[in-house]
């Protein structure tokens, strides 16, 4: 037990941001219950849709809050909180003019989305408006990492998460029926944004001290490549569940998989609490070994843990988060399967966030990450024969996924 003492700065960091994301994710599920509830069958498909393109629009987010926390942490080590400052504006410049960029790309495959799927354009354009927070919070949630403020960090998300939740109910409630869920969203992101500014506050009056950041779009395009592959890798399978099987089977799978990706949402707050630390040890050239397999010990243990209740009790858990619904019980068997291929899927996001934080990926390895979510959509396409094949080949692409971040871990 002399591994997991509480007074750890990894381990009180880890069931930190656990807790804190746990509530995150209860708050965001009771959220999309509410939509489901209020909105009409048709509203909450359109809904259920504009979620999903949210998320896809805020796959370079993770990235983004990785290279500021390397740097953060880095410029910690001799509380260069001037760098830092000169780093937050630089980026909050580049991602204002990107994001203008971006989401005037989005504006004109919005024309063609909306006629695609027969949603109104002034839906699709008012979810691109999530283009600006996807760009600018990632900026100080990663300097809050990089600070090792993951309470603060937490609540962060817990207060976006709470703020739509009040704001889409209330918007919906006056009529406005999916403008007002995605109005939630966006009235949510905005609000985290403006609160994390509160505790930098140390950086924001600093004396700003100029940097050229010498390799930090070399180091960038790596994290925002493997980030975006990681990204893809639990998500396609519900976009391809929709497009492959019937709106019934899709709508059970989705469901199933929800649950299951409930392992990789709490790892995750694993890496963000590993990332920074071992960043920090690195730039003081101390082993950073020892947080790394504290790491791998408790995602492997919160796995495990989900995946034996999965395991006996699927049916059970997924009539209690459906709040006694039977729909849902049809892809109960593929549960343990989705749970298992999360599990790998976590292991493997330690893994080369670990390999980040060491400088260990160049670009050109990055981009074999994406290589995984082609072979994941292969196996989609060409075993669906039924959900349990379709679970089977997302565990046999979490499998070879994980096994490539061993081989780069090892290089």
């Amino acid at each position: 037990m002399k591994n997991f003492n509480l007074k750890d700065e990894f381990i009180k960091g880890s069931i930190i941001l656990i807790l804190l994301f746990g509530l995150f994710n209860l708050i965001n599920y009771l959220f999309q219950i509410a939509m489901a509830k209020m909105l009409s069958l048709a509203d909450y498909g359109v809904f259920a849709a504009m979620m999903t393109l949210i998320y896809i629009i805020a796959i370079p987010s993770e990235a983004i809050q990785t290279v500021i926390s390397r740097y953060t942490s880095k410029f910690n080590v001799k509380k260069e909180f001037g760098k830092t400052k000169d780093l937050l504006l630089k980026s909050t410049g580049k991602a204002v003019s990107f994001s203008v960029l971006i989401f005037i790309s989005f504006l004109i495959v919005g024309i063609f989305l909306s006629n695609l799927l027969k949603i109104n354009f002034l839906i699709i354009l008012l979810t691109g408006t999530l283009i600006f927070t996807s760009f600018l919070s990632p900026i100080t949630r990663g300097i809050l990492q990089g600070d090792k403020k993951f309470a603060v960090l937490g609540y962060n998300l817990v207060l976006e998460t709470l703020v739509r939740l009040i704001f889409g109910v209330g918007f919906v409630l006056i009529g406005l029926r999916v403008y007002g869920g995605i109005l939630g969203v966006l009235v949510g992101a905005i609000a985290g944004y403006l609160f994390s500014f509160i505790f930098i506050k140390h950086i924001t009056v600093a004396k700003r001290i100029g940097q050229r950041y010498a390799g930090i779009y070399n180091y960038n395009i790596p994290g925002l490549v493997i980030m975006t592959a990681i990204v893809l890798m639990y998500s396609l399978d519900i976009l391809f569940a929709r497009i492959l099987f019937s709106p019934e089977i899709a709508g059970q799978y989705a469901f199933v998989s929800l649950i299951g990706k409930a392992i990789i949402f709490s790892n995750i707050s694993v890496g963000k609490a590993m990332f920074p630390l071992a960043s920090e040890k690195f730039e003081k050239g101390t082993n950073t070994r020892n947080i790394f397999k504290k790491s791998i010990i408790f995602v492997s243990l919160i796995s495990a843990i989900a995946l034996i209740l999965y395991f006996i009790f699927p049916e059970f858990i997924i009539k209690i988060l459906s709040l006694g619904s039977d729909k849902y019980l049809g892809a109960s068997g593929v549960l343990f399967i989705i749970g298992l291929a999360f599990s790998l899927l976590s292991i493997s996001y330690i893994i080369v966030l670990y390999s980040l934080s060491r400088y260990k990926i160049n670009k050109k390895e990055s981009f074999y990450f994406l290589f995984f979510a082609l072979i994941q959509i292969v196996l989609f396409l060409v075993y669906h024969s039924n959900i349990m094949q379709f679970s089977l080949a997302l565990l046999t692409s979490s499998a070879l996924f994980l096994f490539g971040s061993i081989i780069l871990l090892n290089k």
